[in-house]
C-alpha cells in the first residue's frame, strides 16, 4: 500500500468527528458518545460537545454499535445544540 492509501485508512479508522447521515425515515449517527434520552417521540444523542435531538413519532433505535447508531421512524425535526461548558 502506498502512503496516501495508508493515510486514508488511518483517517477512516481513527475518525473522531461525529457524522449524521440522513435518509428517508432513517438517521445514522457515527462517532456518538452516548444516548441521553430515548422515547417513541424523542431521542437525544451526545456527540462531543453537542447534543443531537431528534423528534418524531415511532422512533426506534434499529441498530446500535459501539460508535454508530441507526434511528428509524417518522422524523419531524432534528436540532443540534451546543452543550454548556461548566
Amino acid at each position: 500500500l502506498n502512503m496516501k492509501m495508508l493515510k486514508r485508512i488511518d483517517n477512516y479508522l481513527n475518525e473522531r468527528k461525529y457524522k449524521i447521515i440522513l435518509n428517508e425515515n432513517m438517521i445514522n449517527i457515527e462517532n456518538y458518545d452516548e444516548i441521553i434520552n430515548f422515547t417513541l417521540t424523542n431521542i437525544s444523542v451526545k456527540c462531543s460537545d453537542k447534543v443531537i435531538n431528534i423528534d418524531g413519532t415511532n422512533l426506534t433505535i434499529s441498530k446500535m454499535f459501539e460508535k454508530e447508531v441507526l434511528i428509524t421512524g417518522n422524523v419531524t425535526s432534528i436540532r443540534i445544540n451546543q452543550l454548556n461548558k461548566t
